[in-house]
């Protein structure tokens, strides 16, 4: 065998995989690693003499024996099939990388929804947003739904980048955190209306970290019982909504950063004008303005009262200011520190302190 470190290689060969995979393929390779007993490079030299040999395959198979076993042992652990497939893809990954594939069979992969796969119905996203308390949520809820991106994608996009396209709505360009493509994200009136709601004062549009988002997003959704839903599957809401306008996959995976070919510009047209056209399958909203006007009446409310709130807490903090300097020049004054002395000495002779 070459002296090659398989793991190196392998790390090497996912370079261009998000950090967040990395970090997930290497924990669970890891965890195989320990319930296998075996070193990773005992394991490539036993997979390449399996691939080698000519004797009868259900003989030589070992290791895929051994990753069924495996699996079947985190069911039997109670780990989800979400969790036992993301197992799958580390295992298969570093022996792919290594060029020494595993003859898994497609049943081998655990099935079953995963947490948070299903898609949103529009009654379900409106919902959120009445239970979303903060007008940051909000507006990334809308901005989820009407764009397709990944929360991971979505909060880095700066005020800077906007490109005001006119009649509300507005795009982007990004290159993807998880497979760096570049992206052509759009937002429709019902997202650029909030939008423009939100204070500019940051460089970044949402200035919050992914996982504080998506988490947000959970909670919201379990506190309006729609215990089965996350920001992803506002991604899923997009693709679907956009899928039924008839707007072709290079076109939409174009718009949400998924790894596809280069769309071809003048099949019918431009992206902008397709999803233009396409929007009203986006719209949660509908032809009820009133509802989406009762929304931004309630976050304008909450931005006035917040405001409010800022200023009572400035004026107490002035107030503080303003007293503690007064005491200090109290006590500045000789006279004034020997009155307040000599009065807590009566106190203290009289029992009356201790």
């Amino acid at each position: 065998m070459a002296n090659i470190d398989s793991m190196t290689y392998w790390s090497e060969q996912i370079v261009n995989r998000s950090e967040g995979t990395k970090r997930m393929y290497q924990y669970h390779f890891n965890k195989f690693l320990n319930w296998i007993g075996k070193k990773p490079d005992d394991l490539i030299e036993l997979q390449q003499n399996s691939l080698e040999s000519t004797g009868d395959p259900r003989e030589n198979n070992v290791l895929e024996a051994q990753v069924r076993k495996y699996l079947h042992y985190l069911q039997e652990k109670g780990n989800s099939d979400s969790h036992r497939r993301l197992a799958l893809a580390s295992i298969k990954s570093f022996f792919s990388s290594n060029y020494c594939s595993l003859k898994m069979n497609s049943g081998d992969s655990p099935k079953g929804e995963a947490m948070g796969s299903e898609i949103p119905e529009k009654e379900d996203i409106i919902r959120m947003i009445r239970f979303a308390k903060s007008q940051i949520y909000r507006t990334a809820i809308l901005c989820l739904k009407d764009s397709g991106l990944r929360v991971s994608d979505l909060v880095r996009l700066r005020w800077k980048d906007i490109v005001d396209l006119g009649d509300g709505f507005y795009s982007f360009k990004i290159v993807t955190k998880k497979r760096k493509v570049v992206a052509t994200p759009f937002l429709g009136e019902e997202a650029t209306s909030m939008l423009n709601i939100l204070n500019r004062k940051d460089e970044r549009i949402f200035p919050i970290s992914s996982n504080t988002l998506s988490n947000a997003i959970c909670n919201i959704c379990k506190e309006a019982e729609l215990k089965k839903l996350s920001a992803h599957g506002l991604r899923k809401f997009f693709n679907v909504e956009l899928q039924q306008a008839r707007i072709p996959r290079e076109w939409r995976y174009q718009m949400m950063g998924k790894k596809t070919g280069a769309y071809d510009e003048n099949r019918s047209g431009t992206l902008f004008e397709a999803y233009k056209e396409a929007y009203n399958h986006l719209r949660i909203y509908g032809a009820d303005v009133n509802e989406m006007e009762k929304v931004k009446k309630d976050v304008e409310s909450l931005r006035k009262e917040n405001q409010l709130l800022k200023r009572r807490v400035n004026d107490l903090t002035t107030r503080k200011t303003e007293i503690n300097e007064s005491m200090n020049l109290l006590f500045e004054d000789a006279e004034v520190k020997s009155f307040l002395l000599s009065k807590l000495k009566e106190l203290i002779q009289g029992g009356k302190v201790t």
